[in-house]
């Protein structure tokens, strides 16, 4: 649970200091006030690069040569101290700190604060390409599980040098294998973790859902192997076309087969409509579902329920949409932060919920 965060040099603000006081907050202002950073500020207490995505520079507020984000965070074990941070003088390192004392990687913040999101952009999920709709399922599988994150870096790390290696060194055989080997492993590791957490979605829809029961479907040759076949015949499945593949790839100068080619179908259980194809309003409410259902199996996970960053949520849907979200979030006893430029669209919330005015570079209660 949060309790206490603080920003120095964070995009707009130059210092902040904000004291939670309900479970549920509305940040609400004009465009630009900086309610979103708020929001960016609390997904960087989690590891990766936070919701926006950003460079490390592209935080820090206009002039200044580094930033720095500092919570207290209290967990079933007492409160800890929480920092990230950049500055210019260590470029390409995020500084992290835990309890006062730094740690060398940013993955042993995972579990403190389990974090999910929900952004404007994510609304082009299901129109843009491939790798915007496996970014988005992995972040939700790295909440389960943290070393998802590291299986797909040295996934990704592994294609990448095969790549190189194919380009400027095709003769050396005995390196090519051993990366290769790399991949297979990798490969196979990453996508049972992804229909792990399809299984797991599948599942955890309600009988009497407020929001469309989402479909989703993992397209990618590795995962129809492994709903039959052993994980290791797989891999060795792998192995095989990679090799043979070698030639082909070297003129084609990328790697065709691995974890990185996989894709998402999704549609409607109901009506079998594609989301791919279905109106704005109706992709938005397969989104919330999907994003409301991985926040109980966290929950479930972790035995507490994570926090949810909501960034301007009610766009795109209708009035019964509107009001069911915002009962939902409430009825989750979870921490949610959510953002809006008119105040009046989360009257639907009870009283209980906390509503600050973002302007100014400062909060308003």
């Amino acid at each position: 649970m949060l309790q206490k965060l603080v920003l120095t040099q964070f995009r707009n603000y130059a210092r902040l200091t904000w004291v939670p006081d309900a479970l549920v907050t509305v940040f609400y202002g004009e465009n630009g006030a900086g309610k979103t950073n708020l929001l960016e500020a609390l997904s960087l207490l989690s590891p990766g690069r936070g919701l926006r995505g950003a460079p490390l520079p592209q935080m820090a507020r206009f002039g200044a040569d580094g930033w720095g984000v500092a919570a207290i965070i209290r967990d079933r074990h007492g409160a800890r101290d929480v920092g990230v941070g950049y500055n210019a003088a260590m470029p390409g390192r995020r500084q992290v700190q835990l309890d006062g004392q730094s740690v060398k990687s940013q993955a042993d913040l995972a579990g403190l604060f389990p974090v999910i999101w929900l952004t404007p952009q994510m609304d082009r999920l299901f129109s843009e390409g491939a790798g915007g709709r496996r970014r988005f399922f992995d972040r939700l599988v790295f909440s389960n599980n943290p070393l998802h994150a590291r299986e797909l870096a040295a996934h990704d790390t592994a294609v990448q040098q095969r790549n190189r290696l194919l380009a400027e060194r095709p003769d050396e055989a005995a390196w090519l294998s051993a990366v290769e080997d790399s991949i297979a492993r990798h490969a196979v590791a990453v996508t049972a973790e992804r229909l792990a957490l399809i299984d797991a979605i599948h599942l955890e829809s309600p009988s009497d859902p407020i929001f469309p029961l989402p479909e989703i479907a993992l397209t990618c040759d590795i995962g129809e192997a492994l709903q039959d076949r052993p994980a290791l015949e797989v891999e060795d499945g792998l192995r095989a076309r990679l090799l043979s593949s070698r030639m082909q790839d070297r003129e084609a100068r990328v790697t065709r087969i691995g974890a990185h080619r996989a894709d998402y179908a999704i549609c409607d259980r109901v009506t079998g409509r594609s989301a791919q194809f279905s109106s704005s309003g109706q992709q938005k409410t397969l989104l919330v579902g999907i994003i409301l259902s991985h926040a109980a199996i966290v929950a479930a996970h972790h035995g507490a329920p994570p926090a949810l960053l909501l960034d301007e949520p009610l766009v795109h849907l209708d009035d019964p949409h509107r009001h069911a979200l915002l009962k939902a979030v409430e009825a989750m006893q979870a921490p949610v932060m959510m953002s809006g430029t008119d105040v009046g669209d989360f009257a639907g919330l009870s009283t209980n919920a906390s509503r600050i005015c973002v302007r100014d570079n400062a909060l308003h209660s």
